[in-house]
């Protein structure tokens, strides 16, 4: 089939330069080298899914993999110089596709794959690799993911399909068994604070890193979206539950507004904290800081905590979907001063 001209972009492709240079993070190392043997004895299949943490570097590692298969001489990684390599770091390369999130959607939508499945059934345009890189794969409907069978079950010569996902619990068995997976690894905490003060964020990177579950990418993303007020904010909100003082409908709208997932693993993070300490049988009369994990009626405050921990990884299962957030965040704090207010 004749190449055409190349289709309006799929998805607004984040900058590759970023994305590479957290690519080449130490930690990723083994990975890098993986997948450069596997391309090198042209073992290296079709459809790949690189799965991990929310943050771990999925994005990064295909994006990265994406560049090395269309480098025309490749090392440990694309050599940065060759003709497609200079197309590929300018974001005009003709055989790259990024796919992802569009920014006033929700998900990735059937006509995304459709187009997608078109402009890898042509010929290449550089008489290389063609490469897709599919960002939170995750979020496909399941229209998105039936278009999407057909392009991994039938791929043409030299046809790359890469799914960066967080969560392949929402990804159906289809899909899953057509590729061959990959784990993103995490560094441990020390690792990860080191590269994240390298960055610049020194003083919040804590508090970030725990956030964003311990993933340096997603924390940096946190950290460039002004969230290091977040946890002194939250903390606040838990104070004033305790004391009663908590204003329901002005917590839901902040919440709801302004990073409402992170907020969600911020409350699920310090709520599994409390219960992990509950559980240790530490010395509760005595904690300052957990005031409502007291006698009497512990065993029921603990029981209602695992309840509304349910919730919260519920909600957050749900994030980005068709959820009333405002609405969401006034039940949960409703909930929240229920379990942790003084005179609850």
């Amino acid at each position: 089939m004749a190449a055409t001209e190349p289709a309006e972009d799929l998805a607004l492709a984040p900058p590759v330069g970023p994305l590479l240079e957290r690519a080449d993070a130490g930690w990723l190392a083994p990975l890098r080298e993986k997948l450069s043997a596997m391309q090198d004895l042209g073992r290296l299949p079709h459809g790949l899914l690189l799965s991990g943490s929310p943050g771990a570097g999925q994005a990064e590692i295909g994006t990265w993999l994406g560049a090395r298969l269309l480098c025309k001489a490749p090392a440990a990684g694309a050599c940065g110089e060759c003709a497609d390599c200079r197309l590929f770091l300018a974001g005009n390369h003709p055989d790259f596709r990024w796919i992802g999130v569009l920014p006033d959607k929700k998900e990735i939508s059937i006509d995304q794959m459709r187009q997608l499945s078109q402009a890898l059934a042509t010929r290449s345009y550089r008489g290389g690799a063609k490469v897709a890189v599919i960002a939170q794969a995750e979020a496909m409907n399941a229209k998105a993911f039936n278009a999407l069978l057909k392009t991994l079950e039938e791929p043409t010569a030299e046809t790359y399909l890469v799914l960066a996902a967080g969560r392949i619990d929402r990804m159906p068995r289809t899909v899953l068994s057509r590729c061959m997976r990959f784990r993103v690894p995490m560094p441990d905490e020390r690792v990860a604070l080191d590269w994240l003060q390298r960055q610049g964020g020194a003083g919040e990177s804590p508090a970030l890193l725990a956030l964003a579950g311990g993933a340096p990418f997603l924390a940096a993303e946190y950290a460039a979206a002004g969230l290091g007020a977040m946890d002194a904010e939250m903390q606040g909100a838990i104070e004033a539950a305790i004391d009663g003082r908590l204003d329901f409908v002005a917590f839901a709208d902040a919440c709801a507004r302004h990073s409402p997932a992170a907020r969600l693993a911020w409350l699920e993070n310090w709520l599994t904290q409390c219960l992990k300490q509950a559980a240790l049988g530490s010395d509760l009369v005595n904690n300052n800081r957990l005031p409502w994990l007291r006698q009497p009626g512990i065993d029921t405050k603990i029981r209602a905590g695992y309840g509304l921990l349910d919730r919260l990884r519920d909600a957050r299962r749900q994030a980005g979907g068709p959820l009333n957030a405002q609405l969401l965040f006034e039940g949960l704090a409703i909930s929240l001063a229920a379990l942790v207010g003084r005179s609850a």
